[in-house]
């Protein structure tokens, strides 16, 4: 069951994102088959999260789950993506979690108020992370929020896309 729903799962996004990437004629065989074996062990890990979770897996399908899961970045991001962001919340001490916490949400807020969708491809990602960098500024000297808010934002946008860049 759980090979099954791992790879309906997998299946979707991985499709979803290469056709996206085909029309643009930017395919790299390289980072497409490193991709799928990323994302399937990403996949892997959120299975095994939604087994371990009681309310999670009674609640919601593995399925719905991911459907409906709301984080940075989605179920439906690439594995490259979605490793790059796990391996450096994992690293981050408690003060680089709330950071990337508040980056996630300014992630959110900035796609919401353009009228946007989530990137589906890693120049998508790339890309995002160009439009946060402008957005993170707005904190740069902002009276009322301390200096270290905008230099734990900048921290986050800079290191996570020098792990996407590691692949692209």
């Amino acid at each position: 069951m759980m090979n099954l729903a791992i790879n309906q799962a997998h299946t979707r996004n991985y499709t979803n994102k290469y056709l996206k990437d085909n029309r643009n004629e930017k395919i790299n065989l390289n980072i497409e088959l490193a991709d799928k074996k990323i994302t399937e062990e990403e996949d892997k890990n959120d299975y095994e999260t939604y087994t371990k979770s009681h309310m999670l897996n009674s609640a919601y399908s593995f399925e719905d789950a991911q459907k409906n899961r709301v984080s940075f970045p989605p179920a439906t991001a690439p594995g490259i993506v979605r490793k790059a962001w796990r391996g450096q919340m994992e690293k981050s001490r408690e003060k680089e979690k709330d950071a990337m916490r508040w980056f996630s949400s300014d992630c959110m807020s900035v796609l919401n108020s353009n009228k946007e969708n989530m990137p589906n491809d890693l120049n998508g990602y790339l890309n995002l992370m160009s439009i946060m960098k402008d957005y993170i500024e707005r904190y740069n000297h902002c009276p009322g929020v301390d200096q270290s808010i905008y230099e734990g934002l900048v921290n986050v946008s800079n290191t996570f896309e020098t792990e996407l860049n590691k692949y692209n």
